[in-house]
């Protein structure tokens, strides 16, 4: 319930209005309910990057991990799940790169957008064979998310990921 209304608040004003009296109206609770889940607002913010990263990130690493049998069908796999996070899932995609930006700003969320960029790495590895190369397609699909969030508008992006990821394949078999 409180982190819910956390990542509302996040996606609706940016992670400057994460506040314990913000996400206490948001859920409808009070202020003291928040405060004591959530010692700080430093505890907040980074309760609140874990949790919509970790919402978005194990729902991916799954569908990679279903597709992985068939290495051919993991960017259309990747591409879906990206149309999706801009489309069905834009509240929690924005809350994260809301999050990601404010890590350049505060040192106690950077262990946690470094440890989702690890995750993001570490699940596309199988596919590209290569740590940077991993790391690259991640940044890339990030970027264009990002793009989508921004703008609104995702009609390319399924195309994007898709072509994108079969480049680091075909880079990673030749």
């Amino acid at each position: 319930l409180l982190l819910g209304a956390a990542a509302r608040v996040v996606s609706e004003r940016g992670s400057a209005a994460l506040t314990h009296r913000a996400v206490a109206a948001e859920a409808g609770v009070s202020l003291a309910s928040t405060t004591y889940h959530f010692a700080s607002v430093a505890d907040l913010h980074r309760a609140t990057f874990e949790h919509v990263g970790s919402a978005i990130g194990l729902e991916l690493a799954a569908l990679v991990s279903a597709a992985a049998r068939d290495a051919a069908a993991v960017p259309a796999v990747c591409a879906d799940y990206a149309v999706r996070l801009v489309s069905e899932r834009r509240a929690e995609t924005a809350a994260v790169f809301e999050m990601i930006v404010a890590a350049g700003h505060d040192a106690g969320l950077r262990p946690v957008a470094r440890f989702f960029q690890d995750q993001l790495t570490e699940l596309f590895l199988p596919y590209t064979g290569d740590t940077a190369a991993a790391r690259t397609a991640g940044a890339a699909v990030q970027g264009l998310l990002l793009t989508a969030v921004m703008t609104g508008e995702h009609g390319a992006l399924r195309g994007a990921v898709e072509d994108l990821i079969r480049r680091y394949r075909r880079r990673a078999t030749n």
